[in-house]
């Protein structure tokens, strides 16, 4: 029994023995990283487009920038009556002034300079909003007194009811 224990012993050794000078160069090469070939990229084709010409008519875009326009008026009445940051303020009354002269651009000369009174008044708001970084309650309040007044003739006088014969 024993004898065949040293056999099977010297069996194991021999194999491992041929095993390790052989290698196992076939698994090795199994398992690497194959290198990636390159092959040849279609070139892209890109056709410019042409964004001059807008799609939408002007009442649609005029209605749009009226919208926009009230909700940053709104947003800048919440804002100082909510005592907000200076920079929010400042931020929807920037968006606001914006929003203005787009609705200008649609809008032919006689109206064009009616909106314009308006966008001095709410420039001259900014003007206020940025002497006095530090508001206190009282001045928020007058200023939100302006922007209210603002956004209720601007709502009243230019309604895209009432602006649709004076759209370019």
């Amino acid at each position: 029994m024993e004898n065949n224990k040293k056999t099977a012993l010297a069996v194991v050794v021999i194999l491992s023995f041929i095993l390790m000078l052989t290698g196992c160069e076939s698994l090795r090469r199994k398992f690497t990283r194959k290198r990636k070939s390159r092959e040849p990229q279609d070139q892209m084709i890109i056709v410019p487009r042409d964004y001059s010409a807008h799609p939408f008519p002007s009442d649609v875009m005029y209605k749009q920038y009226f919208i926009y326009w009230k909700s940053w008026n709104q947003e800048l009445i919440t804002s100082l009556n909510d005592y907000s940051s200076y920079k929010k303020i400042l931020d929807c009354v920037e968006q606001a002034i914006m929003n203005l002269k787009k609705m200008a651009t649609y809008l032919n000369e006689d109206k064009s300079k009616e909106l314009e009174a308006y966008i001095k008044k709410t420039e001259d708001l900014k003007t206020q909003v940025v002497a006095s970084k530090t508001m206190p309650p009282s001045r928020m309040t007058m200023l939100r007194y302006d922007a209210e007044r603002i956004l209720s003739s601007v709502n009243r006088l230019f309604d895209l009811k009432k602006m649709k014969e004076h759209l370019k």
